[in-house]
């Protein structure tokens, strides 16, 4: 298993203690984190700086999440092509696809056709990132928007899409109000990514709140610290012969600084295999 965290994290670390962001990234890298998710809106423009900023202290791009707009716009090639072609060119093998939201007030009838026109973009990105040697991963996304914020939803996707895998995030199903260890059983045949995220009923770690479902405040915390069954989820994927990369997430964090300490230093002491 392979640890990685958020190019934004680095940003939120560096200007935090106003320092260079290449020192945030020689931290990380000392923790033993050894790739860096990058989304396209970091990323695109930028490819030759964060590839530079990356290779410098040894870190790898596990992951681009990219943001598209399947439901309403179904020109996969254009919306597509710069974040694939930024893939290839920096090593990339996968792209965390969000491939569109619901708006207030869609009926029943357009979010069915939303979800079809979504699935139908995602089997022609799937084929044309292939050509470029990138697969394609898609969340538990905590948006009540996405369609894909729930297991069901995912199950929806990764059935009408087969180059679609899942990303699995371990503190966004609490926010669909689902249980975490019942959705893992559902998803695990299908996880290749996962997001390793915690979450707090209280502000201690991060005043930052996202609302629940059912109306709970959920917080950030450091992996390992807050509500969510890490320990539990963790020792499924190890006994399943997940190998892949874990990456560590907690936006709106008081100190990134020191819940990326806290988080690793956790996953060291209960899981040294991480």
């Amino acid at each position: 298993m392979q640890l990685a965290t958020f190019y934004d994290h680095m940003k939120d670390m560096a200007q935090e203690e106003k320092i260079g962001l290449t020192e945030a990234l020689q931290y990380i890298k000392s923790l033993g984190i050894t790739h860096m998710e990058v989304s396209q809106n970091n990323l695109l423009g930028r490819e030759d700086e964060v590839g530079r900023e990356l290779s410098f202290v040894g870190l790898e791009i596990s992951s681009i999440p990219a943001y598209f707009d399947f439901g309403r716009d179904d020109n996969v090639d254009r919306q597509s092509q710069p974040v694939l072609e930024a893939a290839r060119y920096l090593g990339a093998g996968k792209i965390l696809v969000i491939p569109g939201f619901f708006q207030e007030g869609d009926s029943p009838e357009e979010k069915s056709r939303q979800m079809e026109s979504m699935a139908q973009c995602l089997n022609r990105l799937g084929e044309k990132a292939a050509g470029y040697g990138v697969s394609l991963v898609m969340e538990d996304y905590d948006s009540l928007l996405a369609p894909f914020s729930t297991a069901e939803g995912l199950e929806y996707f990764l059935s009408r899409c087969p180059a679609l895998s899942c990303c699995f995030d371990t503190g966004n199903f609490r926010f669909a109000g689902e249980d975490e260890l019942a959705a893992y059983e559902k998803l695990k045949s299908r996880i290749s990514h996962v997001h390793l995220k915690d979450r707090a009923y209280s502000p201690r770690w991060g005043d930052h709140a996202a609302a629940a479902a059912d109306g709970q405040l959920l917080y950030p915390a450091p992996v390992g610290k807050g509500e969510i069954p890490i320990a539990g989820l963790l020792s499924r994927l190890a006994a399943d012969g997940y190998e892949g990369v874990c990456t560590i997430e907690h936006y709106g964090a008081k100190s990134m600084r020191a819940a990326l300490q806290e988080s690793t230093a956790w996953l060291r002491e209960n899981f040294p295999f991480a």
